[in-house]
């Protein structure tokens, strides 16, 4: 097929303090074996030299389109990207991370072959220590309705509901945008409302993402943001997808342990005062369904019922579970 006659693919990288990452980023993608790409660099108000690299790689390769808008969040440089976006697909990639040659070729492919609205694939996540994670299963490909994505992303663990590892026809994003009040996870919502539109999900677990890790992505984000979208996430399928809801309460319940590791481990007494009782109320209500299910191991749900009968004691052996197992990363 000639260049010319496939599909366009907008790729839009936000772009904010990036300068030691970013070349990387976009050598990746005009390397990219699918070369029908508009990539849009949209600099969110960087203070470094991130902006200068946006604008000369712009004039390297036609391909490329820079702006800058003044500091207004991640959420609104996606959403800038969005409004520039002339292609039938829309991907992102974060400036700090990178992709493997083939990566938008195989999204595409894996799309177009499944007759799909929405295309997925696996990662590698490279952490600051320098080891890796593959969040990957051997030899993967399913083809999903949205309800069973929604059991897919809450239960079975193969993807996640981050905006970088996906290839969108772009009539899923009208009438969407990323909501600029976001302080944490601010593309969980959108990605929900995204399996909620399509008709058909392809996930792949070929890992050609790599996302980097820094030392900031595992403080950020102490805050009960991303419960409260999974939250909403549950509210969603309750109403439009009641057989899987056991699913997305096991995912919700998922978050909200998640913030709970996380805010113990910051040593945030003020907050876990605030979010203690939320997380206890929601465990007492939603793991019983879950165990019935029979969607939740018996080492997990003895933890997550510890966690609602006796936060401190939990506490203790978490701390002491991440001392002896200082590499796995918290999510």
């Amino acid at each position: 097929m000639a260049v010319s006659t496939q599909p366009l693919i907008s790729v839009i990288v936000p772009v904010y303090n990036v300068e030691r990452y970013l070349d990387q980023c976009v050598e990746s993608l005009i390397g990219q074996t699918y070369e029908r790409l508009e990539i849009i660099l949209v600099d969110d108000g960087s203070t470094d030299s991130s902006c200068e690299q946006c604008n000369a790689w712009a004039n390297r390769d036609n391909r490329i389109r820079a702006v800058r808008q003044c500091n207004a969040g991640l959420a609104a440089a996606r959403n800038t990207g969005l409004d520039l976006a002339k292609g039938e697909y829309i991907g992102f990639v974060d400036s700090d991370d990178y992709v493997l040659p083939d990566m938008f070729g195989t999204l595409l492919h894996n799309l177009q072959e499944s007759d799909a609205d929405l295309s997925i694939i696996s990662y590698e996540r490279e952490n600051p220590d320098g080891s890796t994670y593959c969040n990957a299963f051997p030899d993967k490909k399913i083809v999903m309705t949205s309800q069973e994505a929604f059991a897919y992303v809450n239960q079975h663990g193969y993807f996640y509901v981050t905006a970088w590892d996906k290839l969108a026809k772009k009539e899923l994003f009208d009438n969407l945008r990323y909501p600029l009040d976001a302080v944490y996870a601010e593309d969980s919502p959108v990605t929900y409302q995204l399996l909620d539109k399509a008709d058909r999900i392809v996930y792949d677990s070929t890992p050609l993402y790599r996302y980097r890790m820094s030392e900031n992505s595992q403080s950020h984000g102490i805050t009960d943001k991303f419960a409260q979208s999974t939250g909403a996430m549950l509210d969603l399928v309750r109403t439009k997808y009641p057989h899987v809801e056991a699913y997305a309460a096991y995912g919700h319940l998922e978050s909200i342990v998640g913030t709970c590791n996380r805010i113990m481990l910051a040593h945030q007494r003020k907050q876990w005062a605030q979010f203690e009782r939320y997380a206890r109320t929601e465990l007492r209500e939603l793991l019983p369904m879950v165990e019935r299910k029979g969607i939740i191991g018996k080492s997990q749900l003895l933890q997550w019922k510890l966690l609602a009968t006796s936060p401190t004691l939990y506490g203790m052996m978490y701390a002491l579970y991440k001392r002896r197992h200082p590499e796995i990363a918290s999510h």
